[in-house]
């Protein structure tokens, strides 16, 4: 064997060109399986993010569903208070209906908000009662709290750099502008305040939920107790008279919570709105719709998580 042949192989006996030749495809192979896995990857987020686009177009088609129902049966609801067919005389038990809206059901329950708490003018006492039942806060925190909404509330006539309507709660989410209030507290007590509701009409406790009542009867238990035995003789009345409603309700200058429960799919949803007597120039309606509150989702189904 010549010695160019013999510089032609390699230690293994191979020819080095073969050699050469093996590495290279090895090295394309790697190349072409690294592709591979770059692109699977690239597939794998693609279809993920097409599965987190399609879970939130549903859930914004559920959502909008859910506002159109309830907006729907809200007004139904009001126009049976309005002529009678439901009864919201101030009985005991909330005025409620079930309206079906195209495939939907919607289940709404009229408020009064004289028997809720306003937060522009509820006592530090009874903050700090709320605070302590609906929150369940320890006395202390409670009383902390209670003091800072009693101070934001007088921030505009104490502060030069703030207007007169900064001290007063528009909506519930402005109580979350109070120092040391969070997400947490406000849901623990939105169903029991109110604010930026107009009404000529005060407080009528004998409407309020039973929360609202315990935090009475922290205050005042002769008071709560008063309030039972009234409510007590308005359902011996009412029973008296027999069930029926009467010609229709004014809604003069009340205002009410109305509260629209919506099932779809494996969801339940809320859907609030805040109703005032009294028309809008607009419209021929008795009522106007002072404030609405996008609708959440109250109880989910397994799906949901």
């Amino acid at each position: 064997m010549s010695t160019g042949s013999i510089a032609a192989l390699s230690k293994t006996g191979v020819p080095r060109r073969i050699v050469a030749r093996t590495t290279q495809r090895g090295v394309a192979l790697a190349i072409v399986v690294w592709f591979i896995a770059g692109m699977s990857l690239l597939v794998a987020g693609i279809v993920s993010h097409a599965r987190v686009d399609t879970r939130m177009a549903q859930l914004h088609v559920a959502r909008a569903k859910a506002a159109a129902a309830g907006d729907g049966a809200i007004q139904l609801m009001m126009a049976d208070v309005v002529t009678g067919k439901i009864d919201a005389s101030g009985g005991q038990d909330l005025p409620s209906g079930v309206y079906r809206m195209g495939e939907l059901e919607v289940v709404v329950t009229l408020v009064p908000t004289s028997g809720l708490i306003n937060l522009n003018r509820a006592s530090v006492d009874i903050l700090a009662a709320l605070f302590v039942i609906a929150a369940q806060l320890d006395p202390a925190p409670a009383q902390t709290l209670a003091d800072n909404v009693i101070k934001w509330r007088s921030m505009g006539a104490s502060s030069p750099d703030s207007s007169p309507r900064n001290s007063r709660f528009a909506a519930m989410e402005d109580l979350l502008r109070v120092d040391g209030v969070d997400r947490t507290l406000l849901d623990a007590v939105r169903d029991y305040v109110f604010a930026g509701m107009p009404s000529r009409r005060g407080e009528n406790w004998s409407l309020a939920p039973e929360v609202v009542l315990a935090v009475i009867r922290k205050i005042d238990p002769q008071k709560a107790d008063a309030i039972l035995q009234y409510r007590s003789r308005l359902s011996g009345r009412s029973t008296e008279r027999g069930e029926g409603v009467g010609g229709g309700l004014s809604l003069g200058g009340g205002s009410y919570r109305a509260d629209a429960v919506v099932h779809y799919g494996d969801r339940t949803w809320l859907r609030r709105r805040w109703v005032s007597g009294g028309s809008e120039a607009s419209s021929l309606l008795p009522w106007r719709i002072v404030r609405t509150e996008g609708p959440r989702v109250v109880n989910a189904g397994v799906t949901d998580g």
